[in-house]
């Protein structure tokens, strides 16, 4: 048995259900319960909630014959990828390899892993067996939140996500969560780290959810998140450079742009778009339909467009900026 999101599974014609939007990746989690306790996620060891949610998507569970049989017509159903995300698994990679395996002999489009390895050596042999983009989540961008709530140390998932990038050029991912207690300039300065490694990012807005240990937190600023969507894809389009940014106490109040220059470049609208893996647009995974969007899985509307510049709040932009 393999677990799939509800979008997946009704994009792939194994559920009947109706959906506002369909994912263009199709998105299947291994595994039942993680042997990792973060706190705000329900596959955690200590989450009260049931465990076929992961974020605030439900992963029913389906048949490998059937998913199978599904993943041959993926290309027909609009999926450019499949992602396999997985909790930590007792054996190791063990039942991935497995998985792997028996996915790469269906499937005739790319495929993405999200799993926790240990070493470069696990890494190695997973990409071996057919993977073609791998990621290593960080999450919490904060150090010692990242003590707090995932446990460990994040220097060292850090630099085993930096080795594996240089040992695997242009194929490591990672998923950075905006609101966990970060400032700005602390999710700038690692995005540009992660970007300069040729990491590709994707960002995730936190959300509160019930049954974990931080289901009474807030959910990000809108602004603030705005404000880092558009650093980070000012970054990755070398369209400006993080030395030329500027904070205040915890806000960003420059690129280093002028303000028609960077309105020019914001204004596809394509910066406030899901981050990710190419083909990937996770729709509604950090927000209900008719609910504010953090990420669109689509392109935006020229009234979307204008929103989210204005959601910048940067009335006061100037090119100088304030000092950190």
């Amino acid at each position: 048995m393999i677990r799939l999101s509800a979008g997946t599974a009704a994009c792939l014609g194994l559920a009947g259900n109706m959906m506002d939007a369909y994912p263009t990746t199709a998105y299947l989690l291994s595994g039942k319960r993680c042997l990792m306790s973060c706190s705000f996620c329900p596959q955690g060891v200590g989450g009260k909630e049931a465990l076929n949610r992961l974020g605030r998507i439900s992963w029913p569970e389906y048949a490998w014959v059937d998913v199978k049989k599904a993943l041959k017509q993926a290309k027909n159903a609009g999926i450019k990828r499949v992602c396999l995300q997985s909790v930590r698994h007792e054996d190791g990679i063990e039942t991935l390899l497995d998985q792997v395996k028996l996915l790469k002999t269906e499937l005739s489009i790319p495929l993405s892993l999200s799993a926790w390895v240990r070493d470069k050596v696990e890494a190695q042999i997973l990409f071996a067996a057919g993977v073609e983009r791998m990621s290593i989540s960080i999450d919490v961008i904060n150090a010692e939140a990242f003590r707090k709530i995932k446990g460990g140390l994040q220097q060292k998932r850090l630099d085993l996500l930096l080795n594996c990038a240089e040992m695997f050029p242009n194929r490591m991912s990672t998923h950075l969560i905006c609101g966990l207690g970060e400032t700005e300039y602390e999710a700038l300065s690692m995005i540009d780290k992660l970007n300069r490694a040729s990491v590709t990012v994707a960002l995730f807005a936190f959300v509160p959810l019930r049954g974990t240990d931080l289901e009474n937190a807030e959910p990000p600023a809108l602004d603030s998140y705005r404000r880092i969507q558009a650093g980070y894809y000012l970054l990755r389009n070398k369209d400006a450079v993080f030395s030329d940014f500027k904070f205040t106490k915890r806000s960003l109040s420059s690129y280093g742009l002028m303000r028609s220059e960077l309105a020019e470049i914001l204004s596809s609208g394509e910066a406030f778009e899901t981050s990710g893996c190419p083909g990937c647009n996770r729709p509604y995974y950090n927000e209900r339909p008719g609910r504010t969007i953090y990420n669109y899985h689509r392109p935006l509307s020229m009234d979307e467009i204008e929103t989210a510049l204005r959601d910048l709040r940067l009335e006061n932009y100037s090119p100088n900026g304030g000092s950190r």
